[in-house]
């Protein structure tokens, strides 16, 4: 799985256009939604089509599931058991 946090780490550095950070200052502990990378619901878009880009997947399947989006790791995880289930 740590291969796919650092992959979710750059996405959302270059999806976001972050240029005050690296992917390295993120942790697995990082919140997304309400966090200090204040992303909101289009950036959120950006990068679910990102994500299913890159992994192949399809991340969300109806309503969004904002408990998969509380930080980086629960991400992380989510993407993992969609990688799981193919």
């Amino acid at each position: 799985m740590e291969q796919i946090t650092e992959q979710l780490k750059q996405i959302i550095i270059s999806g976001l256009r972050i240029k005050d950070r690296t992917a390295a200052d993120l942790t697995d502990e990082t919140e997304l939604l309400g966090g200090e990378l204040e992303i909101d619901s289009i950036d959120i878009l950006q990068l679910i089509l990102e994500i299913e880009r890159q992994f192949k997947i399809e991340l969300v399947e109806g309503e969004l599931d904002q408990s998969a989006w509380r930080t980086i790791g629960t991400l992380a995880a989510s993407v993992q058991a969609k990688i799981a289930q193919q």
